[in-house]
Parts: C-alpha cells; sequence; structure tokens
C-alpha cells in the first residue's frame, strides 16, 4: 500500500508524515495540491491519499470524485470539515483523533483494497437490495446521515461483528421497528 500526502500546510504535512514512519510506513509522495496528488495517483497503483479538507486547487470532495475507481481518500481535518465530506471512495477522521484509530483506518483501507482486488463483490438478490436499502433509509431518517455514511456505517458496523451486510442490516431495521 502507498501513501500519498496532500496538505497545503507543510507542517501538516511534517506531522502525517512522521505519524506514517513512527508507524513503519513510507509516503510514497508528499504533494501540496490536489492536482499533484492526482497526477502521483495516476503513476502509483494502489494507493491511498491522505489529505486535508481544502487544497489550494480544490477540495477533498473534488479530489476522491476525480480518483474514484483509483484511489481511497482520507480527510484529517477538523470536524466541522470532515462534516462537509462525502464520496464513496472517501474516508474521514476528524482530528484530534488518537494514532491508533488513524492507523485503524489505513489498516481498514489496506485490506479493503486488497479483497476488492482479490475479488469480485458478491450479487445480492433484490430481497437483500431492499433490507439493506430500508436499513439506509431509516440511518437516514433517524441519524440524519446522508446515503454514503449510512452505507459506510453499515459497512463497518458488519465488519465490526463479522455478520454479513444484510445480517447487519436487518439488525439496524429490528433495532428502530421494536
Amino acid at each position: 500500500m502507498d501513501f500519498i500526502i496532500a496538505f497545503s500546510n507543510a507542517e501538516a504535512q511534517r506531522r502525517i508524515r512522521r505519524l506514517l514512519e513512527s508507524g513503519g510506513c513510507r509516503p510514497a509522495v508528499c504533494c501540496t495540491s490536489g492536482g499533484e496528488a492526482i497526477r502521483a495517483a495516476r503513476n502509483i497503483e494502489n494507493s491511498i491519499i491522505i489529505c486535508g479538507f481544502r487544497l489550494p486547487d480544490m477540495t477533498a470532495n473534488e479530489l476522491a470524485a476525480d480518483l474514484r475507481g483509483r484511489a481511497a481518500v482520507l480527510v484529517v481535518s477538523s470536524a466541522a470539515n470532515v462534516d462537509l465530506c462525502e464520496g464513496e471512495n472517501l474516508y474521514k477522521l476528524a482530528t484530534p483523533a488518537p494514532r491508533a484509530e488513524f492507523f485503524a483506518i489505513l489498516d481498514l483501507l489496506g485490506r479493503s483494497k486488497e479483497t476488492l482486488r482479490r475479488r469480485p463483490p458478491p450479487r445480492r438478490d433484490g430481497e437483500e437490495c431492499r433490507l439493506i436499502e430500508k436499513a439506509k433509509k431509516l440511518l437516514m431518517d433517524v441519524n440524519r446521515m446522508t446515503e454514503a455514511e449510512a452505507h459506510r456505517f453499515l459497512q463497518k458496523q458488519s465488519m465490526d461483528t463479522g455478520l454479513k451486510l444484510t445480517e447487519t442490516a436487518q439488525t439496524v431495521i429490528d433495532s428502530f421497528t421494536r
């Protein structure tokens, strides 16, 4: 797994670089703009971009949209800023955050990218899709999540509990409809 650091602030870039190196990881590239990060990600297969919310030429949302299917984007910023982020390949970490949480997210992203490369996603029948959509709708209505956040929540709960996504969706539905 290769890491691309993209922060316009040199001090923030140094902190993330030191944090990665303290965990035994060495970033492949450090960038100061979204354009540089995009070019680096196009040249480095299987990369994760760690960035701030706003780069000089684009936001993290725009960066993630441009790199959909090519790289995961981890936004490390204040809680107010990460609340503004959404995208299918965009992940969030609000600061301040424990070091362990930072590395847990990177580990999760690395594993999910490895798993996706090894096997195609499972096909779901119509009933399973309806179940997942119903759970997402409940989460969106009750917890005021976006659809992407609700889906990520279901995925994370599923991974944390070792249940299939449809089983997790059923658990969510049961907890809200009792």
